[in-house]
């Protein structure tokens, strides 16, 4: 290569290196400049003939229950860092309200566990952040690292007009790094119903030694199957919460059995009136739940092994 080609490859290589380092100073000072503005940002949401009930106000996971009480521990099980609040109140009308609270969750995983856990089937979907749904006038929205919710005292046509243009001020403004969820992907597409996926830090299907764990619905045989998915730290951590597993069925089911399905390892665990069928995949820890015809529950749990990459 020629002086002066060389130089140019090092002039590019320069220029790549200096607009990653320029691209991540910006977006680390654009997250800064949110939350240190974030409440004035939220005080210039206040709908026309509309004003702010108190102040906009902002929670730690220290003090989260003084807003919340009852329901903190739930986001605090999903690790949040903040929650910013603001109630709104008609000028003309002060019983009527709308209720802002924008959650800062640390993960874009963490924020889609609290969107899925308080989803309901059958609302309305939106096309605001990465999901988002309206229920009367109420608006619940995932994007990135957040989780937003603006509650309406009435179901009025108003209220949801108004509700819909504050949530897109907020989603507009709240930032998105990009990063993926994980399990969204992970779990096998075909035969997933729609909007079903649902993430747990902690106590997936009611047992505590079930972390970082998705479940999704499944369409089989015309009968819906429960799906999980977990993903560990290795592979030894998988096979200590499949024993952990194995022993929850024999205490509190009818006993197990272990089965092989050419490379498919699984047992079974008849719960009583149901099946749940188990299986390792790397560091990976998966099956289905709550199955009551057995060969059913056994394969679907081969098809989902068999579309599964090893982690």
């Amino acid at each position: 290569m020629t002086p002066a080609g060389i130089f140019k490859r090092r002039l590019s290589s320069g220029l790549l290196a200096f607009m990653v380092v320029a691209l991540m100073v910006i977006w680390s000072n654009r997250q800064l400049i949110a939350n240190q503005s974030l409440p004035e940002i939220v005080t210039g949401f206040t709908p026309q003939g509309w004003q702010i009930f108190d102040e906009v106000k902002q929670f730690t996971p220290e003090n989260l229950y003084e807003q919340i009480n009852g329901r903190a521990s739930f986001f605090l099980a999903y690790d949040m860092i903040r929650m910013t609040y603001v109630s709104f109140v008609n000028s003309d009308k002060a019983s009527q309200f709308i209720n802002l609270s924008i959650y800062n969750m640390a993960t874009p995983t963490n924020a889609f566990g609290v969107f899925s856990a308080e989803r309901s089937q059958g609302d309305s979907p939106l096309d605001l952040g990465r999901a988002s749904y309206r229920a009367d006038a109420n608006y619940f929205v995932w994007k990135g690292q957040y989780y937003i919710q603006i509650i309406s005292s009435e179901a009025t046509d108003e209220f949801q007009r108004i509700g819909m243009h504050l949530a897109r001020k907020v989603t507009d403004f709240l930032l998105d790094s990009g990063e993926q969820v994980w399990g969204l992907t992970a779990l096998p597409l075909t035969d997933r119903m729609p909007e079903s996926v649902q993430y747990f830090k902690v106590d997936a299907m009611g047992l505590d030694f079930m972390r970082n764990t998705y479940t999704a619905t499944y369409h089989k045989a015309n009968t819906l199957v429960t799906a999980f998915l977990s993903r560990q730290d290795s592979a030894e951590s998988a096979r200590a919460t499949m024993a952990q597993y194995a022993k929850y069925a024999k205490k509190y089911g009818k006993g197990i059995d272990r089965l092989k399905a050419g490379r498919v390892e699984l047992v079974s665990c008849d719960m009583g009136e149901s099946y749940d069928i188990v299986y390792q995949k790397g560091r990976l820890i998966g099956g289905v739940s709550y199955v009551e015809d057995r060969d059913l529950a056994i394969r679907v749990a081969i098809e989902m092994w068999e579309n599964l990459r090893s982690e």
